[in-house]
């Protein structure tokens, strides 16, 4: 709204999971941005979005198109983790173009356990096509040389890369425990793609040998990386010092690294430097230099040389070379660290390292490092809901944004265990924070339970937590409860977050009890979070008991909300604010524009009325009037606002435009109802008709009033009565039914969906029915059975069935045809059962001119007949009971 109602709620936090499953529902065919924001999540998520995605590519709704995305995903995002998924979802892929595609995915991973994946599918899915498909991958993967042949080629890395993933792809084939040793060797000589192909490879390795190896491997490229932090630091430090002052922090930094190994030497070369001229600190050092290790202790090694010797300018450039070599280390060196925390995880999953032996090293690195996104996800994958020690460094993060990334990674586990942990989290001194972990709480599997238990538990502090935990994460199924919680005896500040709480939900039978619950005795707090969450609603109900009850409100906090909630629920021309309800509105609008009354917010009231669409064009040209006395007001001020009086002014013009198209209104409701006239009631030419009428009633500039689009619907109830109607006519008809979005046709349409033959009758139904207001899945669904006639000749029959079916529907009987007749022409009804036979003769034909006539909607045989219609071959007939049958099938046969 161009008025901006104030939410009554902070923003809920939206996760990059949640985006991932929001991108994932939306998804539709040939749209390029998805893919781009899919890359995007899944560089944020890493592997935690993959239980997501393969939840997706289990699910039938998921479309050939999305699962092709997914998998063609893997070439970028080339994650082991991705093999269970895959393997999962290729096991039931019934698509042989995706399931190639899939095969391809799994092939491109380049690993031992996506190859076992591969045997495995060539086990057990036997079809020829499939058994092409999955020869072509595990013959790429095949190995005809040996091992050092496929690691030459692996080594080529950035250098050639197809051969380099050549390589792996038979190297996950060939290595075997023994090969770690010459794995390990070739890593120190790898560029980042071979290295990178070489760490998957190792982490791969069974035994527990190769995690052992890792956890070295972490050891020394952690330490690399702090020690080119450190020169990193220093190297953009030291230009600005004085020279002596950089001799002295060079001297006692090497001292500090290398006096465990070579103590006599320091002495030595503090004794050279205190004597002086006479003094001779090169000997020493020369003795220091191979002693260094690293790039940190080899940079303080040469540098303080250089400044030994006096070399100045040389010392300068070899700030500089060291400070560029020092980024670029730290940037490869980052990424080896994360590959060798995935190599780690990876290890832990599969059983080969224990978890109690990787994660004390992790959990010493996490504490005293900040700066690794991968060291972090790999913590928090492995840590588990009892280790309180661990867990308690992540709530002493002082980053805020690491704090709130770590709480992401331990929520995308949704593991119950963690419900402690995000109730500590939520007292986050930073609200974000807070409201992140709020929002994860809810989304544990026991979390609602839980957390019902404390909105029950009669303590202020534990009703509290409750009630921000369903408001943040706009829990639905806590809507009743808070209703009950509402009505009992509560105190002011809770009842006010508990409305709060409610407003989140936006529950629709919320409505009645928050008007009980607002009058101007009230709290003006809570006066104000009634208003805002009926506001929030936006449905007639709320709307117009807002607009009762302004009558005698008093606070102008309070009006201008109360304004701006009744003109939300009547949002458009279709959803027009009701005439008798326009006096009572102007009079509203009219104290929020009053100085006295309103306190300042007149422009507020007037942005708010241009949500106003309504039929009467004396009030658009009031409001106008009244409007733009304030715009000239407004001129002649001295704080004049260009951009106030731009706002106003387009809500004149919008207000004007408006009241100008009304008085189009009866001139086009007379071409319409001229058009309804001329359809002709059958013939070549009533096709055409009904096209000429849908497109008058799509014109742009054709506002339908309610009472008129009731009275389309009426013409159009009778026209789809007319029997012989081809399957355009029906169409057509059905395309005009949504534009009345009359919730009154839905049955009608829907049951020539049900019943369409044709493609083309078909869509024009869906594309109704949605406009109706209908989910695609309700599509199909039959309408609920509310009344019923049972035709039975055997009294016995009816005495027994009659009390089964009075507990749910509304039930007539009827021995004889006749007899149903004369109930039927009184009032029609949902569902007939009946026999098939009266007296030896065939009822067939007069139920079906029952349902044609629109006396019965459906029938439901329940005959003795051997030989009965064949079940579904006419579209009124529901279904068929051969007696004798049990009250439990025939209330089975009435499910929707």
């Amino acid at each position: 709204m161009e008025s901006g109602m104030a939410l009554p709620l902070r923003h809920m936090p939206l996760t990059p999971l949640d985006e991932l499953r929001s991108l994932l529902g939306a998804h539709a065919e040939g749209d390029n941005a998805f893919q781009v924001r899919l890359h995007q999540l899944l560089q944020q998520l890493k592997q935690q979005a993959l239980p997501e995605l393969g939840a997706r590519l289990l699910s039938p709704t998921a479309t050939p198109g999305l699962k092709r995305t997914l998998y063609g995903a893997t070439a970028k995002f080339d994650w082991p983790e991705w093999v269970p998924h895959l393997l999962k979802a290729l096991q039931q892929e019934p698509d042989l173009g995706v399931f190639d595609e899939g095969c391809s995915a799994l092939g491109r991973l380049e690993l031992r356990s996506a190859r076992e994946g591969l045997l495995r599918l060539a086990a057990q899915r036997a079809d020829g096509d499939r058994q092409l498909i999955l020869k072509r991958e595990l013959t790429a993967m095949e190995a005809t040389q040996p091992l050092a042949f496929y690691l030459g080629r692996l080594m080529e890395g950035q250098g050639n890369p197809r051969l380099a993933h050549q390589g792996a792809r038979c190297l996950a084939t060939l290595a075997e425990p023994a090969d770690l040793p010459a794995l390990l060797e070739a890593l120190p000589g790898a560029d980042p793609l071979a290295h990178r192909l070489l760490l998957r490879a190792i982490a791969e390795l069974p035994g527990g040998e190769a995690g052992e190896r890792l956890l070295d491997l972490f050891q020394d490229t952690f330490r690399a990386l702090r020690d080119l932090e450190l020169l990193e630091g220093m190297t953009g430090r030291l230009p600005s010092v004085a020279r002596t002052a950089a001799r002295t922090e060079l001297l006692e930094t090497l001292e500090a690294r290398l006096a465990s190994r070579a103590p006599g030497e320091f002495e030595a070369l503090r004794a050279a430097l205190a004597a002086g001229e006479a003094g001779d600190p090169a000997r020493p050092m020369e003795r220091l230099r191979p002693l260094a290790e690293g790039p940190l202790e080899t940079f303080l090694v040469e540098a303080l040389t250089t400044l030994l010797e006096g070399k100045i300018a040389r010392f300068n450039a070899m700030l500089t070379e060291a400070q560029e070599r020092a980024a670029r280390g730290r940037g490869l060196a980052s990424a080896a660290l994360t590959q060798v925390c995935e190599g780690l995880v990876r290890q832990v999953a599969a059983g080969h390292l224990a978890r109690e032996r990787a994660l004390p090293v992790l959990q010493s690195a996490f504490a005293s490092y900040a700066h690794s996104e991968g060291l972090d996800q790999a913590f928090c994958q492995l840590v588990h809901p009892e280790d309180g020690a661990a867990l308690d460094l992540v709530l002493r993060i002082p980053d805020t944004r690491r704090r709130g990334g770590c709480l992401d990674a331990l929520g995308a586990r949704e593991e119950d265990g963690f419900m402690p942990f995000f109730l500590r989290a939520m007292e986050d001194p930073i609200v974000d924070v807070g409201q992140r972990a709020i929002h994860h709480l809810g989304k544990l599997p026991s979390a609602y339970p839980a957390v019902l238990s404390l909105l029950e538990s009669g303590q202020p502090e534990q009703i509290r937590i409750a009630l921000r935990v369903f408001g943040e994460n706009a829990t639905k199924a806590a809507a009743g409860p808070l209703m009950t919680f509402l009505r009992g005896d509560v105190r002011d500040d809770l009842v006010v977050e508990a409305v709060e709480s409610l407003a989140a939900i936006r529950h629709p039978d919320s409505a009645s009890l928050l008007l009980e619950l607002l009058h101007d005795g009230k709290p003006a707090r809570l006066q104000q979070a009634l208003v805002e969450a009926l506001a929030l609603l936006a449905t007639p109900q709320a709307g117009r008991g807002l607009l009762e009850k302004a009558a005698s409100l008093k606070l102008p906090t309070v009006l201008i909300v109360a304004l701006e909630g009744a003109l939300a629920a009547f949002p458009g021309f279709d959803r027009a604010f009701p005439t008798e309800d326009l006096p009572a509105l102007e009079h509203l609008i009219a104290r929020c524009c009053d100085d006295r009354e309103g306190e300042g917010q007149r422009l507020r009231a007037i942005l708010a009325s241009q949500d106003l669409y309504c039929f009467d064009q004396d009030l658009y040209a009031r409001l106008k009037d009244r409007f733009s006395d304030f715009l000239f007001e407004l001129r002649t001020k001295s704080e004049w606002d260009r951009d106030t009086n731009d706002r106003v002014a387009a809500v004149l013009k919008e207000l004007g435009r408006r009241s100008a198209s009304l008085g189009h209104i009866a001139a086009k409701e007379e071409k319409v109802r001229a058009l309804i006239q001329a359809v002709p009631p059958f013939g070549p030419a009533r096709a055409e008709a009904l096209l000429a009428l849908r497109e008058a009633l799509q014109d742009s500039e054709f506002i339908m009033r309610g009472e008129f689009a009731a009275e389309i619907a009426d013409f159009l109830t009778r026209e789809f009565a007319r029997k012989g109607q081809e399957w355009r006519e029906l169409a057509r008809l059905c395309e005009i039914g949504g534009l009345t979005r009359q919730a009154s046709l839905t049955d009608l349409i829907r049951e020539q969906y049900i019943q369409a033959q044709g493609l083309g009758l078909r869509s024009a139904a869906k594309g109704a029915l949605l406009a109706l207001g209908l989910e695609e899945a309700d599509l199909s669904r039959r309408p609920k059975v509310r009344t019923i006639l049972l035709l039975e000749p055997s009294a016995f029959f009816r005495k027994r069935l009659m009390p089964v079916l009075q507990d749910r529907w509304e039930v007539r009987e009827a021995g004889t045809r006749a007899e149903a007749g004369t109930l039927l022409a009184e009032q029609p009804v949902d569902l007939l059962i009946s026999e098939q036979v009266e007296s030896g003769a065939d009822l067939r034909p007069w139920l079906k001119i029952q349902c044609e006539a629109r006396r019965s909607r459906w029938v439901l045989l329940a005959t003795a007949a051997r030989d009965p219609a064949p079940e579904g071959s006419e579209g009124w007939l529901l279904g068929i009971l051969h007696k004798p049958f049990t009250p439990e099938q025939l209330l089975k046969a009435l499910e929707p």
